[in-house]
C-alpha cells in the first residue's frame, strides 16, 4: 500500500512540474515583445537559427547545413538538437513544429523529475528529502526557464538525468540481462547527448566507473572488455559526425567550430584571439559584445571611427590601460579594424573567407596574443586565480530566473522578489555546497563523490578555460548540484550532531 502511494505521489509531482513549467512559460510568452519571438511560439536568440535551419534545409534540399557562408555552415552546431526538431517537422507542418517541440521539451522536463527522484532515493534512502529535491527542481521555477527556447539547454538537463538514472538502475539490478540492457541504453543515450552538447562529454567517466564497481569481482579482463564496449559505443555517432566534417574540410574541426576560418561573420579567429585577451581580466561576454559588435559592424561597412576603439578601451580596468598604454591598445584595435576591412569585400559578395587566415588578421592575432602573454606574466595572480573566481561568482550567485516576467514584467512585485531571493539563495548555496562536498568526500556515497568530481570539473572548465559563460551553461548540471547540495548538507548536519 505504501509503495503504491509513493509511486502515485512522485507521478503527481511530475505532473505538477509539467503544469508549473507550462504555466510559467506560457505566461512569459504573453509579455515578451513579438519581435523577440519565433513564430509566436518560442523565444528567439542569436543562436537558435543555427540549430533549426539544418533540419529545414535537409527537408528542402537533402543537405544538413544552415544558411551561413562557407564550409562552416555544414557543422557550426552539432546535429543532436536539430535532429529532434527534424522529427517535429516530419510529423507536423512548419507552423506546428515549434508547438510540438515545446511539448516534447515539457514532457522531457516532467519525466526528468521522475528520474531525479529515483536517483535521489537511491542516494538518500529517504523519501521526504527526495520529494523535497523534486519539488525544488520541478515545481519551483528555478530549472524550467529555457523550455520555450530552441537551444540545447531545453533538453540536455533531462537527457543527462536519464543517462544517470539508467546507470543507477544498471548498478542496482542483479538480473544480468536487465543489467546489460540498462548499460546498453545508458551508452546509447549518452551517444545522443554528445551529438546535442559535446561539452557534457566529461560525464562519459560515469560509464567505466559504474561498470568497474559493478563487475570488478568478476575478473579484470571481462570488466575492461565491458568498459571498452559500452564506452566506444557511446562515441560512435559523434565519431561519425567528426568523420563527416573531416571529409568536407580535410581537417579536424574540433568541438567548437564557430570560429572556423572560412566563416564570414564577426566570429572569426580574430575574435577568438581577442576573447582570450579580454577573459584574462574576466570581462563578461555581454560587455565584450557591447563594444566589439558595433566596432565590427561599422568596419565591415567601411567606418573605422576612433569612437569604437575608445568605447572598447573605456571598458577596461584601469590597471590594464595603465600597463599597456592607451596608444598601444589603440594601435591593436586599429589592426582589428584593418582586418575587418579586408573581410569587407567577401562579406559584400557573400563569399566564404579563405581557409588560410589572411595577413591582416594574422597581424592582429599576433599583437593580441602578445598582449595576452604579457598580461599573464604581469598579472598572473589575476589571470590564474582572481579572474576564474570572478567567473565563478557570476556563475553561482544569481537567481537563475531568466524569464522576461521575472526580470522585467513583474520585477519589483512582492511575489516576484520573494521568488527571486529564494531562488538566489538555493542556487548560490548549491555551488558553495559543491565545494564543501569535495572536502567531505571520504564520508560520501561513492556515487555522490563521482558526480561531485565531474560536476566540479565541468564548472572548473567553464571558469578557468572557457571563462565566457551564460546563465544557461550550468543548467544541465543544476539538478545534480541540488542533489549534491542536499546530501552534503545532510552529511554535514549529521557530523555536527
Amino acid at each position: 500500500m505504501k509503495k503504491r502511494f509513493h509511486i502515485r505521489l512522485i507521478w503527481i509531482i511530475c505532473i505538477l512540474s509539467f503544469l508549473s513549467a507550462y504555466f510559467v512559460n506560457e505566461l512569459n510568452l504573453k509579455y515578451i515583445p513579438e519581435p523577440q519571438l519565433r513564430n509566436g511560439q518560442t523565444i528567439a536568440t542569436n543562436d537558435d537559427v543555427s540549430y533549426l535551419k539544418p533540419a529545414e534545409n535537409y527537408i528542402a534540399t537533402g543537405e544538413w547545413k544552415d544558411n551561413a557562408i562557407g564550409k562552416q555552415s555544414y557543422f557550426i552546431r552539432p546535429p543532436g538538437y536539430g535532429m529532434i526538431y527534424y522529427l517535429t517537422r516530419k510529423v507536423s507542418s512548419s507552423e506546428n513544429a515549434l508547438k510540438l517541440l515545446k511539448l516534447i521539451q515539457l514532457l522531457l522536463f516532467g519525466l526528468s523529475v521522475y528520474w531525479l527522484y529515483h536517483i535521489a532515493e537511491s542516494i538518500f534512502n529517504h523519501k521526504k528529502i527526495s520529494y523535497l529535491l523534486c519539488i525544488l527542481y520541478g515545481i519551483f521555477p528555478i530549472a524550467s526557464g529555457f523550455l520555450y527556447y530552441t537551444l540545447t539547454e531545453a533538453v540536455t538537463p533531462a537527457l543527462l538525468l536519464y543517462f544517470i538514472y539508467l546507470l543507477f538502475q544498471a548498478e542496482q539490478h542483479a538480473v544480468i540481462t536487465k543489467k546489460r540492457g540498462y548499460y546498453l541504453a545508458a551508452s546509447l543515450v549518452f551517444s545522443f547527448i554528445l551529438l546535442v552538447r559535446p561539452a557534457l562529454g566529461l560525464f562519459i567517466i560515469l560509464i567505466p566507473v559504474f561498470i568497474l564497481k559493478d563487475y570488478a569481482r568478476k575478473g579484470l579482463k571481462k570488466t575492461l572488455i565491458r568498459i571498452g564496449f559500452y564506452s566506444l559505443l557511446a562515441f560512435i555517432p559523434f565519431t561519425a559526425w567528426q568523420i563527416r566534417n573531416y571529409n568536407i574540410t580535410g581537417k579536424v574541426v574540433g568541438l567548437h567550430p564557430i570560429y572556423y576560418a572560412d566563416g564570414n561573420s564577426i566570429y572569426r579567429p580574430t575574435l577568438k584571439a581577442y576573447w582570450n585577451f579580454s577573459s584574462g581580466f574576466a570581462q563578461e561576454g555581454k560587455e565584450v559584445h557591447a563594444y566589439m559588435v558595433p566596432m565590427w559592424q561599422a568596419a565591415i561597412q567601411g567606418d573605422t571611427s576612433i569612437r569604437y576603439i575608445n568605447a572598447a578601451i573605456s571598458s577596461f580596468p584601469d590597471h590594464v590601460v595603465t600597463y599597456f598604454g592607451k596608444d598601444r591598445l589603440t594601435d591593436v584595435f586599429r589592426k582589428y579594424q584593418i582586418a575587418t576591412l579586408h573581410q569587407k569585400p567577401f562579406y559584400k559578395l557573400r563569399k566564404p573567407m579563405p581557409e588560410e587566415i589572411p595577413g591582416p588578421e594574422l597581424d592582429f592575432i599576433q599583437e593580441i596574443d602578445l598582449l595576452t602573454d604579457e598580461f599573464k606574466q604581469k598579472f598572473w595572480i589575476e589571470y590564474y586565480l582572481v579572474s576564474p573566481l570572478k567567473v565563478f561568482k557570476t556563475m553561482a550567485f544569481h537567481s537563475n530566473l531568466n524569464l522576461y516576467l521575472f526580470q522585467h514584467q513583474f520585477r519589483g512585485k512582492l511575489l516576484t522578489e520573494t521568488t527571486r531571493y529564494i531562488s538566489f539563495g538555493i542556487h548560490g548555496a548549491a555551488f558553495i555546497l559543491l565545494l564543501i562536498c569535495l572536502l567531505l568526500m571520504r564520508w560520501m556515497d561513492w556515487r555522490i563523490g563521482v558526480l561531485a568530481l565531474i560536476v566540479f570539473s565541468y564548472v572548473f572548465y567553464l571558469c578557468f578555460f572557457q571563462r565566457g559563460i551564460e546563465e544557461r551553461y550550468t543548467l544541465p548540471v543544476l539538478s545534480l548540484l541540488l542533489l549534491i547540495a542536499l546530501e552534503t548538507g545532510r552529511k554535514t548536519l549529521n557530523r555536527l550532531r
